[in-house]
C-alpha cells in the first residue's frame, strides 16, 4: 500500500483507507467534544464541517466505499457529530430526527453529488480529463431521458464496477434533463442540491 496525496493506494486498486480516515475523524470529533462543550450549535457545526467531515470526504470523487459496513462506519461518525452539535445524548433522542433538524445530508448522498459534479466537469471540459476514452454516448434513449446519457459499463470485477466512471454513469443517466443539460457549473450544482436521492 502506498500513500499518495493523502489517499492510500493498494495494489488491487481497492480503497480500504476508509478505516484510517474514519479513525482519524473519530479522534478529531473527540477533540472537538472536549474543547467545544459549551459552544453554540452553529460553532460546533462549523467545526465539524471544517475539521471532521472535510477529512471524511477528501478525494471522494475518485473513491467511495461500497461495502455496507464501511458506509455505516462513516455515517456513525456523522451521527455522533449530530448529537454533539445539538448536545442531545439521551438515548430517547432520535438521531434521525436530529439530522433532519440540522438538515445534514448523509455522507453517502454527499459523495454521490461530489462525483456527479466531477462527471459534469469532465464531459463539459472543465477539467483536464479527456472523456472520450471512457464514455460512449447512448444512441437510443427513452422518451423522458436527457440527451447526455452514456452507455453503462459491463463489468466482471468489483475493482472496475466501483471505479469512477462505471459507478457514476447509472447515477448520471437518471438525472433530470434540467440538471444534466445545465449550461453552467453553478446551475448544475443548484439543481443537484435541490435533488433528493
Amino acid at each position: 500500500m502506498t500513500k499518495y496525496l493523502g489517499a492510500d493506494l493498494q495494489s488491487d486498486l481497492g480503497w480500504k483507507h476508509y478505516d484510517r480516515v474514519t479513525k482519524k475523524a473519530n479522534n478529531m470529533l473527540g477533540f472537538l467534544k472536549r474543547n467545544l462543550r459549551k459552544s453554540s450549535k452553529d460553532s460546533k457545526t462549523k467545526a465539524y464541517f471544517a475539521l471532521v467531515r472535510s477529512n471524511l470526504e477528501y478525494c471522494c470523487t475518485i473513491w467511495s466505499p461500497h461495502h455496507k459496513t464501511l458506509i455505516h462506519k462513516g455515517e456513525m461518525v456523522q451521527r455522533r457529530a449530530a448529537r454533539f452539535a445539538c448536545n442531545r445524548y439521551h438515548n430517547t433522542s432520535s438521531v434521525t430526527d436530529i439530522l433532519l433538524y440540522l438538515q445534514w445530508e448523509t455522507l453517502e448522498t454527499r459523495r454521490q453529488k461530489h462525483q456527479l459534479t466531477m462527471f459534469f466537469k469532465i464531459i463539459n471540459n472543465l477539467v483536464a480529463i479527456d472523456p472520450d476514452p471512457y464514455l460512449t454516448p447512448a444512441r437510443v434513449m427513452p422518451r423522458s431521458a436527457h440527451t447526455k446519457r452514456f452507455l453503462s459499463y459491463s463489468t466482471s470485477t468489483d475493482t472496475l464496477k466501483f471505479s469512477f466512471f462505471p459507478r457514476c454513469i447509472p447515477l448520471w443517466n437518471k438525472l433530470p434533463a434540467s440538471i444534466a443539460e445545465a449550461h453552467s457549473l453553478a446551475s448544475f450544482k443548484n439543481g443537484l442540491n435541490n435533488l433528493t436521492f
